[in-house]
C-alpha cells in the first residue's frame, strides 16, 4: 500500500507549501474532467484524501505515528485506500465498528419516522376531537 507521501510524491519533512504544490499539479494531472483514463477518478480521489490528511498538522501528525507503528491508517480511518490488483487505484469507506452499524442506523432512523407519524396523527386526531367538543359546548 502506497503512503500519502508518495501518493503525492513528497518526503516525509515537505513543507505544507510542498504539499499544496505536489497536489495542484497532481490535481490537474488525474482530474477526471481533463483525463479520459478510467483509473483517474480512483486515483485522484486517492490524492485528494492524501493531501487533506497531509494538510492538516493533527491528522498528518496522526497518521505519521501510525506509520511508524507499522500499523498504517487506523481501521476507522476515512482516508484509507488500497491498490486494486496492480490495475490502479481504488478508495474504499469503511463505516465505523460502532454498534449495529448500517442495520442499527436504519432501524433508528425507520422508528423516528414512525414516532413522528404518529405524533402527527395523534395530534390531527386531537384537533377533531377539540373541533367537536367546541361544537357541543357552543350549541
Amino acid at each position: 500500500m502506497e503512503t500519502c507521501y508518495e501518493i503525492l510524491g513528497v518526503s516525509r519533512d515537505a513543507t505544507p507549501d510542498e504539499i499544496r504544490a505536489a497536489y495542484r499539479r497532481l490535481a490537474k494531472q488525474y482530474h477526471p474532467d481533463i483525463n479520459q483514463d478510467p483509473d483517474a477518478n480512483e486515483r485522484f480521489i486517492a490524492i485528494q484524501q492524501a493531501y487533506e490528511t497531509l494538510i492538516d498538522p493533527e491528522a498528518r501528525a496522526r497518521y505519521d505515528i501510525a506509520l511508524q507503528g507499522g500499523a498504517g491508517p487506523a481501521p476507522h480511518d476515512p482516508f484509507r485506500y488500497r491498490a486494486a490488483g496492480g490495475s490502479g487505484f481504488s478508495w474504499s469507506w469503511q463505516m465505523p465498528e460502532s454498534g449495529a452499524g448500517r442495520t442499527g442506523l436504519i432501524a433508528r432512523l425507520f422508528f423516528w419516522a414512525v414516532l413522528v407519524v404518529l405524533m402527527l396523527v395523534l395530534s390531527l386526531l386531537f384537533r377533531v376531537v377539540a373541533g367537536c367538543l367546541r361544537r357541543q359546548v357552543s350549541r
